[in-house]
């Protein structure tokens, strides 16, 4: 084989020396295919011989090292760059995490953690009246009606008349929760004082205006005298009158209102010094703003809220709850009043804005004043410990 190498070796020698002339192709020796596979093997060791010579034997240390100062201790600092970048992005989101859970834990907790809005007064008294001079009497004790019969006042259970009183003092008449009571003015004003109310006024009117002062909710009946104007002031307002009737509230924690139920009312905002004028079967109200409203409203409930028999007679009678289109929270706040409980809500706040219309008798029993409000179906009211719960 070696042999028959040597001469095919000798063979190609001699056509390529000879390869300048044309008929060269003409003198290549005949070769079968096991010649032409050897020629190509030749051909490629031939290829490979002359590529060491123009190519020198690479350094393949030299040629280690700057691979891997390029690729691989490269991709080291990159990989170092990218866990530090991971690990601070991760922190960072576990941060924010934290944050949105926190703030969101206390948002959830703000809206249904059990909250009181109302809280039962923990010492209640009896109905007082007070002087100016500083002396103070217990009306349900039966030594005050004494006392007060020789200043010209008369006293019966839960009413208090001045229309044969003589001397003229200031006085203020304080109304506890849960109690109702009926005041006869000098000049025959008749006035119904709601549950945690006081009203203050003169003993007999002498001026060329008839002042009272009220904090509260009280239900007027005001004597006609147009010589002398009726006037009740309260922290909000000023409502004056020459003869009607007509319902103010005007507690601390609630907006203020008057409702004209006949005759007709001036009402002056004590702040803006803006006044309006009522119609029977308007509503006034006025927000923490001093912005005035006026709406129709049902002047109904007026009268049965304040159902009583004429003074003198059988006495006072504590009538209805009775409420049209009310809120949840106002309903609430009258029960909590007149039961002296505290109040409690287990849900969202938004269901005090629920309206709606309910009557109860005011001389049920708080259980049974509930039952018709859970008839509603608008929310779940339990009562426990002198607790309203709302669910």
């Amino acid at each position: 084989m070696e042999k028959e190498r040597k001469d095919i070796e000798k063979d190609w020698a001699d056509w390529l020396e000879s390869s300048a002339t044309e008929d060269a192709s003409s003198q290549v020796p005949p070769m079968d295919d096991a010649d032409l596979s050897e020629l190509s093997r030749l051909a490629q060791d031939c290829n490979r011989v002359f590529a060491r010579e123009k190519y020198p034997e690479p350094n393949t240390d030299k040629a280690w090292a700057r691979f891997e100062e390029k690729h691989i201790v490269s991709r080291r600092k990159h990989l170092r760059m990218f866990l530090w970048g991971g690990i601070i992005g991760a922190a960072a989101c576990m941060v924010l995490v934290w944050l949105f859970s926190w703030a969101g834990t206390d948002k959830e907790e703000d809206i249904f953690q059990p909250m009181t809005v109302f809280t039962a007064a923990r010492e209640s008294r009896g109905v007082t009246l007070s002087g100016d001079d500083g002396a103070m009497w217990e009306l349900d004790n039966g030594q005050a009606e004494v006392a007060l019969s020789q200043r010209g006042i008369q006293v019966d259970e839960q009413v208090v008349d001045y229309r044969k009183t003589v001397s003229v003092e200031k006085q203020t008449l304080t109304i506890p929760r849960g109690r109702n009571f009926y005041v006869l003015l000098s000049d025959g004003t008749e006035v119904w004082l709601n549950a945690e109310s006081r009203l203050s006024y003169p003993s007999r009117f002498e001026e060329d205006e008839r002042i009272v002062e009220l904090e509260g909710e009280a239900y007027f009946k005001v004597a006609s005298d147009k010589a002398h104007p009726f006037i009740v002031r309260t922290s909000r307002f000023n409502t004056r009158v020459l003869g009607t009737e007509f319902n103010v509230k005007a507690h601390q924690d609630d907006t203020p209102y008057v409702t004209l139920v006949s005759g007709s009312v001036r009402i002056k905002a004590s702040r803006s010094g803006e006044e309006v004028s009522l119609h029977p079967g308007q509503e006034f109200s006025i927000n923490a703003e001093d912005k005035i409203e006026l709406k129709e409203v049902d002047p109904y409930y007026c009268t049965q809220y304040w159902r009583t028999d004429r003074f003198p007679g059988a006495g006072w009678k504590n009538g209805f709850f009775y409420f049209d289109r009310a809120s949840l929270e106002e309903i609430l706040y009258e029960l909590g009043r007149w039961y002296n409980v505290d109040i409690e809500l287990d849900c969202d706040r938004s269901v005090l804005d629920y309206h709606m219309h309910y009557v109860a008798d005011k001389q049920e029993n708080i259980s049974e004043s509930l039952a018709k409000l859970n008839a509603l179906q608008k929310v779940k009211v339990t009562y426990e410990n002198n607790k309203i719960t709302v669910k």
